[in-house]
């Protein structure tokens, strides 16, 4: 199986998006978190999503997935890793789902998204944040975004 692209966005300054309200399918990022990519020849891609979800002792119901445009062209709720139960947490979500049907030989631009299913107060999901020692708690690290040939 080889990466078709992948994307590990880590900006300087922290990024949230809010998991306070419920939500639709919605692009992260359409210009850090959009893969470009031409479809192999067997039609179907694998994607792998894997970011953090930060903010309270549990955690909002949440999906990761891709549009295409305006277009769902995959979702699932992510497989959310909480072994610490307090505010300041990271709580690793990582989504691994394949699309199928896709005509091969094709261009398509994916960009990274998410929805919110059940609503937890002061939560998000979070990226990037400076590297200092300062600060404790303000830092995310990278929201990966890949696409592989399934």
């Amino acid at each position: 199986m080889a990466m078709l692209t992948g994307k590990l966005y880590d900006p300087a300054v922290a990024v949230t998006k809010a998991t306070t309200a419920l939500l639709a399918m919605t692009a992260l990022d359409t210009v850090n978190l959009r893969n470009v990519f031409t479809v192999p020849a067997n039609g179907r891609c694998m994607v792998r999503m894997a970011g953090v979800i930060h903010g309270a002792t549990t955690s909002p119901q949440t999906l990761f997935g891709v549009l295409e445009g305006t277009t769902v062209r995959g979702r699932i709720a992510p497989a959310v890793v909480a072994s610490n139960l307090a505010a300041t947490s990271l709580y690793a979500a990582e989504a691994l789902f394949v699309v199928t049907g896709l005509v091969a030989g094709a261009s398509l631009t994916w960009d990274a998204a998410y929805g919110v299913e059940t609503i937890v107060a002061a939560t998000g999901i979070k990226y990037g944040g400076p590297n200092d020692a300062a600060t404790a708690n303000n830092a995310f690290g990278g929201f990966a975004f890949e696409i592989w040939d399934a």
